[in-house]
């Protein structure tokens, strides 16, 4: 049976603090695997089969979270190239971690976007219908 708590608290802290999606994780470990080139959100779109505003939203996060380089050309190019070898080392981890037990990494993505507050943020302003108690004139 899967259970996140056996993932590593640094590398839990990571995915949850940083990645938080398995989009990005996804993303991230396909630059990884291609260390030392760069791509533009267009070929990543296609490799990963998501739209480029898609994958051009989660390269810039990705960037300002330290992960990876961007260069300009015609285009932004992306390529890995995290902030610090220990971050690098982690995600080496994580990537054999997300090979090795999948379910494990999901679930700590999972209950990471579930307390994301961004989403906590914008929920609050969803339009609610006010429930009306009997009696209640207006």
């Amino acid at each position: 049976m899967s259970d996140e708590r056996s993932i590593p608290e640094h590398l839990a802290q990571l995915l949850a603090s940083s990645v938080e999606t398995v989009e990005r994780l996804e993303i991230l470990l396909h630059l990884r695997a291609r260390k030392g080139k760069s791509f533009g959100a267009r070929a990543v779109a296609e490799a990963l089969r998501v739209s480029s505003a898609f994958a051009e939203q989660h390269l810039a996060i990705l960037c300002g979270r330290g992960f990876l380089k961007v260069s300009i050309s015609s285009d932004l190019i992306y390529g890995y190239q995290p902030v610090s070898a220990a971050i690098d080392s982690a995600m080496q981890e994580i990537e054999d971690l997300y090979r090795e037990r999948p379910a494990d990494v999901v679930a700590v993505l999972r209950s990471a976007s579930d307390r994301d507050p961004a989403h906590v943020f914008a929920d609050a302003f969803l339009i609610r219908r006010p429930t009306r108690k009997r009696g209640d004139d207006g």
